[in-house]
């Protein structure tokens, strides 16, 4: 039997409002046999509920339809498949419309599939139902505790619905909330025909999944080695994955458009966003401790090692609840007394919020003064004003704005703000609790849409399933080397010679460290410890709440020298409703690498980054 050869799959959106004709360039120029895309996150779950509960024809990602229908007629030329979560909280409509749009064009024989299953909003209004969800990393939290009524609730659910569907002849596939790498494993799964415990080969397109969900981050975006290619960091290709047989894949892009595709920023991709040397999904459990990354070629890098194990019986799910109305005003700061005059705005904000009943204050300054700044803009900083409150007459102009606006002829020397007063105008903001949810509870049912009635397929849970602990395992090197073996050093930020990663998952924060030469990887393991994060993030967790309590977690990738860890309950509630400007903590390694760190000499000698 001969060998089929690697699928070669294209994401084409790593997040909602990515770019807008990245199908189309995709399409013409990826030589792919499959499109995918991820339009969804935790944020925007909760703004597709806002919106579908002020019309219910919304809830779903228009931007998908928009490329979908520039790219159409090269996509069904060439005889490529899409998949995509796209459906958000109302998967039928956007379904719907699609087929509306191919038989529009001239594509009648054009095959829509949705897969359903993830919407569970009805089910967490009974407070029956719900009364064994346990929150994901807390489990003495229960959701029937939670101070807020649940409003809407999406589960992740897995592949094997996407795979029913391509198996029935499907060429466009809506999904609601999917898992990130789902539509890849699907595609990969229905390709090779793999079976439901082919577990390595499954965690290996898992982890192809994980590596070009987010589009063009792995392409040379969002990466802390950008300087190298610099040039080369104008609109970006999206990424290409080649899965083989057992699981293996080689990241790539089209030759034809910009941006790199190197063995560093793809391990710095791998690190995005994880969770712990385990990878839980709803169809298998990667295992990630001994992948190995390697350039192969230019813009070709091999990612294999990654074995898997049964899926846990449960999955993750996002409950969102209305959290109230919230506001924001920004005051600028420049020249002289900077932190006198923050201090003078700070007692007067406190005066005039004196009585106030928000639900979160926070008064935070941006930035630090400038010695001789040799512009206005060098020496600014700004002081940001942002609360929020369950009932919106506690945030109404009387309440918020016009406190704020009174104060511009009392203020500091040099006074001024953003005069887009809008941003003092309340606005609803939704409140996330993620739970596990047993995947028997889902009623998960592919709709192939080729006749007026829509033929079903029922999707089983996992029939195999194994127990995973909520607090994963957490360990300090054991290779831990004396620092003042690796000889004299020199005060440097931390990034001269270590690349990092951050990103988010719910109200959690992960930093993923790795250098590039072998020799300097004992040293990172032996200064990077649990305390000595704690040192690096400096006020940002001495002067935060609750600090002393909060749990970190640390694990090592030694073939890829990397060091990870997640910091829990550090996002301020998470994107939905932080109050920080980097809710998402895309920031936070960026802001540990400018840290000042004693660093061996040999290795600055070789370069900084």
């Amino acid at each position: 039997m001969l060998s089929k050869r690697p699928i070669r799959i294209g994401n084409v959106s790593g997040a909602t409002g990515d770019s807008p004709h990245a199908m189309r360039r995709m399409a013409q120029d990826g030589n792919v046999d499959v499109i995918v895309g991820d339009w969804l996150s935790e944020m925007n779950i909760a703004w597709n509920s806002i919106a579908k509960d002020q019309d219910s024809s919304l809830g779903y990602e228009p931007g998908f339809l928009a490329q979908l229908t520039e790219s159409i007629d090269t996509i069904v030329e060439k005889g490529i498949k899409v998949v995509t979560d796209a459906g958000a909280l109302n998967t039928e409509t956007l379904a719907a419309k699609i087929q509306a749009m191919c038989h529009n064009k001239g594509h009648q024989d054009v095959v829509v599939a949705m897969v359903l299953g993830d919407d569970i909003s009805t089910f967490i209004k009974d407070p029956a139902q719900r009364e064994n969800l346990l929150h994901l990393d807390h489990s003495e939290w229960a959701l029937n505790e939670w101070h807020l009524e649940p409003h809407c609730g999406v589960a992740y659910i897995g592949a094997w619905g996407i795979v029913e569907a391509l198996k029935a002849g499907a060429d466009i596939i809506v999904c609601g909330r999917v898992t990130d790498a789902s539509p890849v494993i699907g595609a990969a799964a229905w390709w090779y025909n793999w079976a439901k415990d082919d577990w390595d080969s499954l965690a290996g397109a898992l982890i192809a999944g994980h590596l070009i969900e987010c589009g063009p981050y792995v392409t040379g975006a969002n990466f802390s080695g950008f300087k190298s290619f610099l040039s080369q960091l104008v609109d970006l290709a999206f990424p290409v994955a080649e899965i083989s047989r057992d699981g293996r894949c080689i990241i790539t892009k089209p030759e034809e458009h910009a941006g790199a595709v190197t063995q560093h920023n793809t391990i710095a991709q791998f690190l995005y966003e994880l969770q712990g040397e385990q990878y839980l999904n709803p169809d298998v459990v990667a295992n990630l401790h001994n992948v190995r990354i390697e350039q192969l070629a230019p813009n070709r890098v091999q990612v294999q090692g990654i074995t898997g194990s049964p899926p846990p019986s449960t999955t993750k799910a996002m409950v969102a609840a209305k959290g109230g109305y919230q506001a924001e005003a920004t005051f600028y700061i420049n020249g002289l007394d900077v932190d006198a005059k923050v201090e003078m705005m700070r007692n007067q904000l406190l005066h005039v919020f004196r009585d106030h009943r928000f639900s979160k204050l926070a008064i935070d300054l941006y930035g630090s003064s400038t010695t001789d700044p040799q512009s206005q803009q060098a020496g600014t900083v700004f002081l940001r004003v942002f609360a929020q409150a369950k009932r919106l007459e506690d945030i109404s102009a009387d309440k918020f704005k016009i406190p704020i606006y009174a104060l511009r002829m009392q203020s500091y020397p040099g006074y001024h703000m953003n005069l887009d007063f809008r941003t003092m105008d309340p606005k609803p903001f939704m409140e996330i609790f993620p739970v596990t949810i047993s995947m028997s509870k889902l009623r998960q049912e592919t709709h192939i849409m080729r006749k007026a009635i829509a033929e079903k397929i029922t999707i089983d849970p996992p029939a195999i399933t194994a127990e995973y602990p909520v607090i994963r395992d957490s360990y300090e090197t054991s290779n831990a080397v004396d620092l003042a073996k690796f000889g004299p050093t020199k005060m440097a930020p931390l990034g001269s010679i270590v690349h990092a990663r951050s990103g988010d998952k719910a109200d959690n924060s992960n930093i993923g460290f790795f250098v590039r030469n072998e020799d300097e990887y004992p040293w990172l393991q032996s200064l990077l410890t649990i305390t000595q994060l704690k040192a690096l993030f400096g006020d940002d967790w001495t002067k935060r709440e609750n600090s002393a309590k909060r749990r970190v977690e640390r694990c090592e990738f030694p073939n890829i020298l990397a060091v990870h860890f997640r910091v829990m309950d550090f996002l301020d509630g998470g994107i939905a409703s932080s109050s920080r400007i980097d809710g998402l903590g895309k920031g936070i390694g960026e802001y540990l690498r400018s840290r000042v760190v004693p660093i061996p000499v040999k290795f600055l000698d070789r370069g900084c980054i």
